[in-house]
């Protein structure tokens, strides 16, 4: 997952991707963009701060001033495998494709002043093998994807998105009731777990408000 120090990136839109990459068992990699813009990139980076303590890797870059150090760093992180670079626009996904893949002339563009986002540059799915110009072969390709507003879990059951949240997971099967559904039980284990300093594993208020939220939306009528 792409975003960027600015403009500033949306919580709900990170947790969503995140949560379908549990879904899948898919191990994601939150990369942040932009670290040459210092005091957003701090505000930014303390905000990811808890998603490294839930065991998600954190990288930082800058890839409108990226180096040869921070191609090699991107390669290490991405050899061996296929990445899907998924993020919002403006985060800087065909910067990166374009870093990565000499040739690609993946399209760039500017941000919004008006909207505070950045503009859809990229309007379908590519697939990219990256090259190796040094070490073992070792196949890597990335798929370059349109930047996304919204980022729907119709497919996710309501029931299914605590195991999906590494913060809420360890807390399932404390609670007093088994069907619990962590919004207003007694004895719940995750509303106890809230901001709680005793914790082993503490819940943010933010973070259950999104799952607060995710899981009323879940939870309506599904349309065909």
């Amino acid at each position: 997952m792409l975003i960027a120090a600015d403009p500033d990136y949306s919580e709900s839109q990170l947790a969503r991707a995140l949560i379908a990459a549990e879904a899948e068992h898919i191990k994601p990699v939150i990369a942040l963009n932009k670290s040459d813009l210092a005091v957003p990139f701090a505000r930014a980076w303390t905000r990811l701060l808890p998603y490294q303590r839930m065991g998600y890797g954190l990288l930082p870059l800058s890839l409108k001033h990226a180096g040869d150090g921070d191609r090699v760093a991107l390669l290490g992180e991405l050899a061996g495998k296929t990445t899907l670079v998924l993020g919002p626009s403006g985060a800087g996904k065909s910067t990166l494709i374009n870093l990565l893949v000499p040739g690609a002339l993946a399209q760039t563009g500017e941000l919004s002043q008006a909207l505070n986002s950045g503009r859809h540059t990229t309007t379908s799915t590519t697939w990219y093998w990256v090259p190796h110009t040094n070490g073992p072969s070792r196949t890597t390709a990335l798929i370059d994807s349109p930047g996304f507003q919204e980022f729907g879990l119709n497919h996710i059951e309501p029931m299914q998105l605590a195991g999906c949240m590494p913060d809420i997971k360890p807390h399932l099967g404390a609670c007093k009731f088994y069907n619990c559904t962590h919004l207003h039980e007694p004895g719940c284990a995750v509303i106890s777990a809230i901001e709680s300093a005793s914790s082993p594993h503490p819940v943010g208020a933010t973070r259950y408000k999104i799952y607060s939220e995710l899981f009323a939306e879940l939870s309506q009528p599904k349309r065909y």
